[in-house]
């Protein structure tokens, strides 16, 4: 059995049905789904793909760049009305830090603000935070610190820095995510810390409809590709693909409180 940690089921990428992605990942042994929010309207779809589909669970957040016409305060009432909407609504994610070249995107300064809130939310709410994180370790690993000892845990998704920051991550209660680039040549460098991570420390994903297993590359990526990851992790952990897939399975369930 696996579950893939990190998908977003609604996307205009997808030729196939919200239905077809879950249906067709439980006949790949992929039994659970984290369906991730990433601003007030997709976390939503979020949840109602969480009523809907057996064994789908939700997270609602704010990326980065997303909702930049609210004000923080009107934003953080919205999103803690939807985090406490339904229990299985898992985790306070994907939010972080997001310094690219992207154009029009919200500032530094109003990034590190709105984590910071929803760093807090997660604390009261007593839910996991799952961390998007692209150029923003250093800022990331300061506003996790000051939070240090109240509770906070979660997990960097898509887990492509350094071991040295891993460990940081590690030493704060955070486990590292996994996603299907891991198969990348380009993505080498990864091999180490996968090689470190301790077996209770490591989630699968796949961040579909993005970053497709190297042997599907210029395709859309599905929910069912996760066992790509977990195949990837087997093999340089010198493990069998069916204990990769335990290990993953149990810290997935145990981070999110999912039976």
């Amino acid at each position: 059995m696996l579950i893939d940690s990190h998908c977003h089921l609604k996307h205009e990428k997808y030729s196939k049905t919200q239905a077809v992605l879950v249906d067709e990942a439980k006949a790949e042994g992929v039994t659970k789904l984290i369906d991730i929010g990433t601003s007030i309207k997709d976390n939503l779809v979020c949840m109602k793909n969480a009523e809907e589909f057996d064994g789908v669970y939700a997270t609602v957040a704010i990326y980065p760049h997303e909702n930049m016409s609210m004000q923080v305060p009107d934003l953080m009432a919205e999103l803690r009305k939807q985090a406490t909407a339904s229990k299985k609504i898992v985790a306070i994610g994907e939010c972080g830090i997001d310094i690219s070249n992207w154009q029009g995107g919200r500032p530094k300064e109003e990034q590190i603000i709105l984590f910071e809130e929803q760093i807090k939310l997660a604390v009261e709410l007593n839910l996991p935070l799952i961390i998007h994180n692209r150029g923003g370790d250093e800022i990331i690993l300061k506003l996790l610190q000051k939070y240090q000892g109240q509770g906070l845990r979660g997990v960097s998704h898509c887990f492509v820095s350094t071991w040295e920051f891993a460990q940081e991550l590690l030493k704060l209660n955070f486990l590292l995510s996994f996603a299907c680039s891991i198969t990348y040549p380009s993505n080498r460098n990864l091999l180490e810390t996968i090689k470190q991570v301790p077996d209770d420390k490591f989630l699968v994903e796949t961040d579909a409809p993005y970053l497709p297993p190297q042997s599907m590359r210029g395709t859309v990526n599905e929910p069912k590709n996760v066992v790509y990851a977990a195949r990837k992790i087997a093999e340089v952990k010198g493990i069998s693909f069916e204990k990769a897939c335990e290990l993953s399975y149990s810290n997935t369930c145990k981070l999110f409180g999912i039976n």
